[in-house]
């Protein structure tokens, strides 16, 4: 538990110092994003299979704080399933661009709330910073729901 609550800490601290700049280094943006898997595992049993491939050795590269977890949180919320089999798929490649792709399963959940501002903030956030620069598709299928986002480095 100790570990855990540095590991919370540690997050805590980036959404304080970094997430209001314009750009953080991939390094530290990749950190948070395993830390916060890390802590999420905690919570489900082995029929959550989760994968997560993101280069280990990165670019000298920059991107906005906290753009990609608002996709994770969502798969994590909207995704797993604590009785049946679920799992999240998230993956990162680097060139001149990020690719990043996220699936997860479909959990059943009734009398959910439609219509959060996590993704309508993100749409937003990217036409503010890449203008039409980029491009998202996101697939709602009816056991899958998918997203790829692809932005320039």
């Amino acid at each position: 538990a100790k570990d855990n609550i540095l590991e919370l800490s540690k997050m805590m601290r980036f959404v304080l110092y970094e997430g209001n700049k314009e750009g953080v280094p991939l390094s530290k943006e990749f950190e948070f994003i395993r830390t916060y898997i890390h802590l999420m595992r905690l919570r489900y049993t082995d029929k959550v299979k989760i994968t997560i491939n993101m280069p280990k050795i990165l670019v000298d590269k920059q991107i906005p704080p906290l753009m990609l977890i608002t996709f994770i949180e969502n798969a994590f919320k909207h995704g797993l399933s604590y009785q049946h089999e679920s799992f999240i798929d998230i993956k990162v490649e680097i060139s001149d661009k990020l690719l990043f792709t996220c699936r997860n399963s479909k959990a059943e959940k009734a009398n959910e709330e439609k219509g959060g501002v996590g993704l309508a903030n993100v749409k937003k956030r990217l036409n503010l910073l890449y203008d039409n620069n980029y491009t998202l598709n996101i697939k709602d299928e009816t056991d899958v729901y998918s997203v790829e986002l692809t932005i320039p480095l």
